[in-house]
């Protein structure tokens, strides 16, 4: 701390660099779910839509843990919160190695690793970001979400690597072990917000007129579930985790459809996630400067009619190139409602509470996609119906996100002087 201030550094960017760590580890699992089916079909020979089932059911769980946790986070520390999560995650990932009936995978990837551990960094770290940064909040989210999207870019491959080379068991044993120490190490940086520290947040000295603007009394989460945005927030992030969670959870399945080789299809997830670092820093500072409804509307758009390139993939070249195209669009649909939370409703609002109710409707489409990309290979034998669905149900959110109020950029009080 005085070191950081010997040095001129705000401590913000401490808190800054853990949430980014934290965020990669603790969603490893999740977003490296796609090259978990082909494995697990082939040791149990379970069906993809009974495997899928286990990707929804996992996101089902995290919706009243999210709630949970999003209460908690408005008013219990952060930190011992994330070291509680930090266990679940880390004694799930053991056990996933341990399972032997599709029940395990169930009990175990449902609740361990997505209720009980996931949802605490999902609904926490984002807003406790915007609670430290009041100038460059765009960049530091940026940031945060660009280092999210390295997850499946390291592990995605690594795990299906570990997979084929150590064994199911193995494998998730030296996983889950390491991810405990590193979560549990970054959760001891993590403070809910500057006044812990008896600090202000970066940027903060100066009032800006944003600040002016919402300078009343703080506003009860009553009223904000009474105002229209919240819940046109909640039905875009539904849409758009459907339609993209039929791809993050069967991509890598659509390509060994094909016959790519294992880890080539791997690599098409990791792609994805790779060119979407790129798009989520980007999209979120131009959420900041813009506002939410230009740059959600564009990157639903994007992403929904990217989906229909998969109908002529059969090439290698063609999974890697849909990849580039749905990865840029994929990653600016989910990174600005931390940002447009703050611009419609001020920070005074209940901000972690208002984010976990919009994480559920993203919770309920990645369970709605994961399951049903499954359940019509099942049905029909191929993966035609389900790219379909999964782009229809994108182009659907695009009216919500027009209805959300226009952004009107608030100049700093300095500036207006």
């Amino acid at each position: 701390m005085n070191w950081f201030r010997k040095t001129g550094w705000h401590h913000a960017w401490i808190i800054l660099a853990a949430a980014c760590v934290l965020s990669i580890i603790s969603r490893a699992d999740s977003a490296s779910f796609a090259v978990l089916v082909d494995p697990l079909a082939d040791k149990f020979g379970w069906k993809r839509g009974e495997i899928g089932f286990a990707y929804s059911l996992a996101f089902l769980c995290s919706m009243p843990a999210m709630l949970v946790f999003g209460w908690l986070g408005d008013r219990l520390s952060a930190r011992t919160l994330m070291l509680g999560a930090s266990l679940m995650i880390s004694g799930g990932t053991v056990m996933l190695g341990m399972i032997h009936e599709l029940w395990h995978l169930y009990v175990i990837y449902g609740v361990f690793v997505g209720a009980l551990g996931n949802a605490a960094f999902v609904v926490l770290i984002p807003v406790i970001i915007t609670r430290w940064f009041h100038k460059k909040m765009g960049l530091a989210l940026g940031i945060y979400w660009a280092g999210l999207g390295l997850g499946p870019v390291i592990f995605a491959p690594l795990f299906r690597w570990m997979i084929e080379t150590r064994g199911w068991e193995s494998a998730f044993m030296v996983i889950g072990m390491s991810f405990g120490l590193i979560l549990l190490f970054f959760s001891w940086f993590i403070r809910t917000s500057p006044a812990e520290m008896g600090i202000s947040a970066y940027g903060a000295e100066v009032e800006t007129g944003d600040e002016k603007k919402f300078s009343g009394p703080a506003i009860s989460m009553r009223s904000v579930l009474s105002k229209r945005p919240v819940w046109l927030l909640m039905g875009c992030h539904h849409l758009g985790c459907a339609g993209h969670a039929v791809i993050l959870a069967h991509g890598v399945s659509m390509a060994t459809h094909h016959g790519i080789p294992g880890l080539q299809a791997a690599g098409v997830l990791s792609t994805i996630a790779g060119v979407s670092i790129f798009s989520r820093f980007t999209f979120s500072l131009l959420t900041e400067r813009f506002g939410g409804r230009t740059i959600l509307t564009g990157a639903i758009f994007g992403q929904s009619l990217s989906i229909l390139l998969l109908l002529f993939a059969h090439e290698v070249w063609h999974f890697y190139a849909f990849a580039v195209i749905f990865g840029l669009c994929y990653g600016g649909e989910m990174v600005g409602f931390p940002i447009i939370n703050r611009q419609i409703f001020g920070p005074k609002a209940p901000l972690s509470s208002i984010f976990s109710f919009e994480m559920i409707g993203g919770s309920t489409g990645m369970a709605l996609g994961g399951w049903i990309g499954g359940a019509l290979f099942d049905h029909s034998g191929n993966y035609t119906l389900a790219i379909l669905v999964a782009s229809g149900i994108g182009f659907l959110s695009i009216p919500l996100s027009l209805w959300l109020p226009r952004h009107k950029h608030v100049a700093p009080a300095s500036a207006a002087a």
